[in-house]
């Protein structure tokens, strides 16, 4: 007898296997759906721990801009996307 062989002799432990396997496929298949559903009633952009983490890498991009490259407020503003006054504001901190 082969490995195969023996290793599914017992019919049954190869149909629950199977059954098994199938219903982790369905699962996965039906979770995926259900994701790309919740996906159109809660965009990230909306989620106040996504806004603060886009704040705060923007802080870091217009800091780096400021010290590293000497931009004026305005080009900051311009190269990271941001309001001038966030930019005065990263600035008046660093100068604390």
């Amino acid at each position: 007898m082969n490995a195969l062989s023996l290793l599914f002799s017992g019919r049954n432990d190869f149909k629950q296997l199977r059954i098994f396997v199938q219903l982790r496929s369905n699962i996965e298949q039906e979770f995926e759906k259900a994701m790309e559903t919740i996906t159109k009633f809660f965009k990230e952009e909306n989620d106040f721990l996504y806004r603060k983490g886009e704040e705060k890498k923007s802080h870091a991009v217009v800091e780096n801009l400021l010290l590293s490259f000497g931009f004026t407020d305005e080009q900051a503003a311009k190269a990271a996307d941001v309001s001038v006054d966030f930019v005065k504001k990263i600035r008046a901190g660093l100068k604390k």
